[in-house]
């Protein structure tokens, strides 16, 4: 079987499972509340250690990544998250459970940027773009997947929530099958050839910055507390499982469908229309006014398939730098994305706390309004790339193509 197969294969396995461990916690809030005798606000943090792990590990790995190929990264970052989501899971304080998360969600970090390089460099360049998109379609499998397990759980939820957390390190059997079917790396592992100033994609890693922080921020406003919230504007306890797992599979869907798209479309343009897209209905998504609470769920689901033009942003960033710092930079760029989201799902959870949960979806709208108009305006910014330039493209601040 071809390589290519495997290392796609693997990587998606691993993002599924990276995906199914971040967003696990968000489901036992109220568990987590009782059982450790702490407030929303600081269960929220539990989120963003997690996000602030993977951009160090993003940072760092990603960065090994480049030396010594992204096969060996990946099974090592991939057995670490699983194995610190056993840890969590019978955590006996506070601070046991939070070092978990953090060294979690550093592994998680290295998992990303290893694994999409991994999906990336084996692929053909013919279907490079679709292969992109079927790897961070793991995404949205991965969240859906967290619904299916809430559903199983719910009835005693209460007092089986460890066993519950415990599920997220399945993914430790992805370690070996990496090492095994896949031999090598798919790339000499080499010096550049001239050194590389880092400044010189200043332009292109700030934009590409903005852009995933305005993606993640949105995302995490809404689904990382959407289990709690949701019974407050009339979703039913025994509904929102389903619901999950409907908008995780949209999101997975628009991953690859982005992706596809991306190959006859420019990605400036894929990026805007999805932006707007999930601006339009993150309000029904979580409806703060009553007239229109009956389309909270269409809304979750049409916002959901908005959100999966966010894997454009790194593709198109891929494309564009030079292969002996692509596992760095890129690495930066999206987790520092998912640690700015995580760091305003933790602000909106301390207000949260304050405001009470009818207020809290009206700051969730604004919020999200905020950040995807960043997106939006960030997006219309970028100019067309000139073919006649190399790795440097990013000199003139041009990222498409």
């Amino acid at each position: 079987m071809k390589d290519y197969f495997h290392a796609t294969f693997a990587a998606t396995g691993s993002w599924i499972g990276n995906i199914y461990d971040l967003t696990l916690v968000t489901y036992i809030y109220a568990e987590l509340e009782k059982s450790y005798h702490i407030s929303l606000g600081v269960v929220s943090l539990l989120f963003a250690l997690g996000l602030i792990g993977r951009f160090f590990g993003g940072l760092y790995l990603g960065n090994l990544s480049d030396k010594i190929g992204a096969r060996r990264v990946m099974a090592f970052s991939t057995a670490g998250y699983a194995i610190f989501a056993g840890v969590m899971a019978f955590s006996p304080d506070v601070i046991i459970l939070f070092s978990a998360r953090f060294i979690q969600g550093i592994f998680m970090g290295g998992e990303w940027t290893s694994g999409t390089m991994l999906g990336y460099e084996f692929s053909p360049a013919s279907i490079r773009q679709t292969i992109f998109g079927i790897i961070q379609s793991g995404y949205g499998i991965g969240y859906a997947l967290t619904g299916i397990a809430y559903i199983l759980f719910l009835p005693t939820i209460a007092v089986t929530w460890r066993f519950f957390l415990i599920t997220g390190s399945i993914p430790l059997i992805i370690a070996p099958y990496t090492i095994m079917k896949i031999p090598h790396d798919n790339k000499k592992i080499r010096q550049a050839e001239k050194k590389i100033n880092l400044r010189d994609y200043k332009i292109p890693l700030a934009k590409s910055m903005i852009m995933m922080s305005g993606f993640f921020s949105a995302y995490f406003a809404i689904l990382s507390f959407y289990p709690t919230i949701a019974t407050s504007f009339g979703v039913p306890a025994s509904q929102i499982g389903i619901i999950m797992i409907i908008s995780s599979l949209t999101v997975a869907a628009g991953f690859i469908l982005f992706g596809k798209l991306a190959a006859i479309f420019r990605k400036k343009y894929l990026i805007m229309a999805g932006s707007m897209i999930a601006l339009a209905f993150a309000w029904l998504a979580v409806p703060y006014f009553s007239p229109i609470r009956f389309l909270a769920v269409p809304g979750m689901v049409v916002f959901s398939l908005g959100i999966g033009s966010m894997p454009i942003i790194p593709l198109l960033l891929m494309d564009r730098i030079n292969p002996a710092v692509r596992g760095l930079i890129s690495g930066v760029s999206y987790n520092f994305g998912a640690l700015f989201g995580g760091l305003i799902s933790v602000l909106l959870g301390t207000i949260g706390g304050i405001v009470g949960y009818s207020q809290l979806l009206l700051i969730i709208d604004a919020t999200t309004l905020v950040c995807l108009l960043a997106v939006f305006i960030t997006g219309a910014t970028i100019k067309k790339r000139n073919e006649s330039t190399s790795y440097l493209s990013g000199l003139s601040g041009d990222m498409d193509q």
